[in-house]
């Protein structure tokens, strides 16, 4: 607890592990707690991954309303983890990412003041990859003159 009277959780530390293998076959390891927040049940999931300075740990959030059997919540929140896991926004190819063929890319903003191959603090977490702006601008260059939807979801929402 801080000075003003703030609880930190971290579910790294306190949660459970939860190993689930995507359609590709590779295991993918989570953590996950549920806890109290002002408006409900907060279940969270965050990948466990090696330090690698292009990897971004995947997380997933859910809200629940008090009285919500956790293991219900948590339940809900493995198939958010599952349908996440196995969908894939970016191709690998001959050592560069390319957006997927339907055209789509999901997944969080994020900050890092420590950012060295980028003139931005921001990235982006796709598919489990720290995507910088330049790298984000550079997918991008495929579908030039085309048009586009740019939305904003809560972390508790579901993206499709």
């Amino acid at each position: 607890m801080d000075n003003n009277n703030t609880i930190i959780r971290s579910t790294l530390e306190e949660g459970y592990d939860f190993f689930i293998i995507d359609q590709w076959n590779k295991q993918n390891h989570f953590k996950i707690a549920t806890f109290e927040v002002p408006s409900g049940l907060f279940s969270e999931a965050f990948e466990v991954i090696d330090n690698n300075v292009d990897n971004e740990p995947r997380i997933f959030h859910i809200l629940s309303n008090f009285g919500t059997d956790i293991e219900k919540a948590e339940l809900q929140l493995k198939e958010k983890i599952k349908k996440g896991i196995n969908k894939r926004y970016l191709v690998y190819k001959n050592g560069n990412y390319s957006i997927s063929n339907d055209l789509e890319v999901a997944g969080r903003i994020l900050w890092d003041e420590n950012l060295d191959n980028s003139r931005f603090d921001y990235f982006f977490e796709i598919d489990g990859k720290k995507i910088t702006i330049e790298k984000f601008i550079d997918l991008l260059k495929v579908v030039e003159g085309w048009n586009f939807k740019f939305q904003i979801f809560d972390t508790t929402e579901d993206i499709n």
